[in-house]
């Protein structure tokens, strides 16, 4: 939610800027500029990565207001549980809980345990579905910056047209401060669509698919270790080692930028 409003934000200060700078609004609207700036963008990164990942590139804005995240904590007690009832009853005792089990990548999981594959096929099986989920992902995050990467040339390609255009009726002298202004309305679309929207999206869902990343290989490591008989207290103790470990990164992470920010200058 909090990128979304930091999109809004950005255009807002555009607007504000505007406003107090005295240039009407209504010049800030041009269809034709914008048709040429976000067509011609999305057109180029259709070339780029095929219309497939554009769909599913688009279809990611929603993650920055719900991301698929795993809680992780509610999947330890559910594996340690899981464990209890497989050491009790026998693997195929999990099959009841299949229907319970949302997420595909575990429901997956955990259907290779009902069917016990051996611990070795199985990190090797995880591991291919993870590293395609993880591809598919981080391919959002790469389409979104390569639209902000076209869109500046393709609202400079706007402005020329705009400008060519304003060439052509030179015989009309009181018609060129407005034409030339409206030529460059392409400009400003484009740079502002790549820096107030493109790039920073793009960045903000790549860090999404590592975090997401790094959530799958606990769950990998979860279910290695319900595959191997682990019990289920050993299994929490594991699992729970690696989020301590990932606050504690977190922490020391601020606290060498802190000490960087209170650090004297020499």
């Amino acid at each position: 939610m909090t990128s979304l409003l930091g999109v809004l934000f950005g255009v807002l200060s555009i607007i504000c800027g505007a406003f107090f700078d005295h240039v009407p609004l209504s010049s800030l609207l041009n269809l034709t500029a914008f048709v040429i700036v976000l067509c011609g963008s999305f057109a180029a990164g259709m070339v780029h990565f095929g219309a497939g990942s554009l769909v599913n590139g688009l279809k990611s804005v929603v993650w920055l207001v719900k991301p698929p995240r795993t809680d992780l904590h509610k999947f330890i007690n559910q594996v340690a549980e899981w464990s209890t009832l497989a050491r009790s009853q026998g693997t195929l005792a999990l099959e009841n809980v299949l229907p319970e089990v949302e997420d595909p990548f575990q429901r997956q999981g955990l259907q290779m345990i009902v069917d016990n594959t051996s611990p070795e096929d199985f990190g090797a099986i995880l591991g291919v579905m993870e590293d395609k989920i993880g591809r598919t992902q981080s391919m959002a995050g790469e389409v979104w910056e390569a639209l902000g990467g076209y869109s500046p040339t393709i609202g400079v390609m706007g402005a020329v047209m705009g400008l060519i255009h304003v060439m052509m009726r030179l015989d009309h002298p009181s018609e060129l401060g407005e034409g030339i202004a409206t030529a460059f309305i392409a400009t400003v679309y484009g740079v502002g669509f790549a820096n107030l929207i493109a790039l920073p999206m793009g960045a903000k869902l790549k860090q999404l698919a590592k975090e997401l990343e790094r959530e799958r290989h606990v769950v990998i490591q979860g279910f290695m270790l319900l595959a191997e008989g682990k019990p289920g207290i050993v299994i929490r103790q594991n699992l729970q080692s690696f989020l301590e470990d990932k606050k504690q990164k977190a922490k020391d992470g601020g606290d060498e930028a802190l000490d960087a920010a209170t650090q004297p200058a020499e």
